[in-house]
């Protein structure tokens, strides 16, 4: 059933609806929001807020019948697609240029929900491992994740051709060394959120809609950081990818503990087998 929630005050009834000085738009079988908003050179949401005045998706889809006419879904029932739409009602409507998006302040859980109705209606190549990733965190499940960045080797540590690194410090190199020798070393590490080098195990829902912007485009940035953990360390570890067995400790600590995530039925990084390989 398509996820519907009634306005406490909808804007046909403000007066509202059609949006003031907006662009009638009769809407394509092939249409989405993000289509629309790319065609048009607009925020995707800033595009739905003019339209419907809010940022909640259950409310977009009551919107999306009511006024819009849309009765079909094309993500296995979770929102109204604009195919089939009505023909008579099936019209949204374009901003005025120059547009700018309404300023808001959402907790991080809407901000989840905004950014999954926008990835649902996506043609996104990665659609289906962004969708599992954010419904592992709408579950709260377990949403550790590394990033690269985070933790590439700096110049004095030897590593195989293929495997990048990055600016660690000698002090940071030591520290690692110091600290970590197991995986369960890796695991006990406060979360971080993105601001503190040495907290390299992110809160994946802290960095992604509390530290960033809990946009698409960071989701698609922070995916491509977790793969290159995935590859790097696999490239690091097996001599059949070009690397060794002499990976220092503190890396095969790091190696380990991803491994182990990626096996964790339900989790973030479980979401990069399950969808394929990274």
């Amino acid at each position: 059933m398509v996820n519907l929630r009634t306005p406490i005050n909808p804007v046909h009834k403000r007066g509202l609806w059609p949006p003031p000085n907006g662009r009638e738009y009769p809407v394509k079988d092939d249409d989405n929001w993000r289509k629309i908003a790319d065609r048009e050179r607009v925020d995707v949401w800033g595009l739905i807020h003019f339209n419907f005045a809010t940022y909640v998706p259950e409310e977009v889809n009551w919107y999306l019948r009511e006024l819009v006419g849309c009765r079909n879904s094309t993500d296995q029932g979770r929102n109204y697609a604009f195919v089939g739409a009505d023909k008579a009602k099936g019209k949204v409507y374009i901003p005025p240029t120059p547009f700018v998006t309404p300023s808001t302040t959402l907790p991080w859980w809407d901000k989840l929900k905004k950014l999954k109705f926008e990835v649902e209606h996506s043609s996104d190549p990665q659609r289906d491992r962004f969708l599992c990733i954010l419904e592992a965190m709408e579950q709260r499940h377990d949403d550790r994740v590394i990033f690269w960045t985070d933790i590439a080797p700096g110049d004095n540590t030897p590593v195989p051709l293929g495997v990048a690194k990055g600016r660690r410090s000698v002090a940071d190199a030591q520290w690692m060394q110091d600290t970590f020798k197991t995986w369960g070393d890796v695991a006990n590490l406060p979360l971080g959120n993105g601001t503190n080098s040495r907290q390299f195990v992110l809160s994946f829902h802290k960095f992604l809609f509390e530290t960033a912007d809990g946009s698409l485009g960071t989701l698609r940035a922070a995916n491509a950081g977790i793969v290159d953990t995935i590859v790097m360390l696999h490239r690091w570890a097996n001599a059949g990818s070009g690397g060794s067995s002499s990976m220092p400790s503190e890396y095969r600590a790091i190696k380990d503990f991803v491994r182990l995530g990626l096996r964790s039925s339900g989790s973030v990084m479980n979401c990069f087998v399950t969808t394929g390989t990274p």
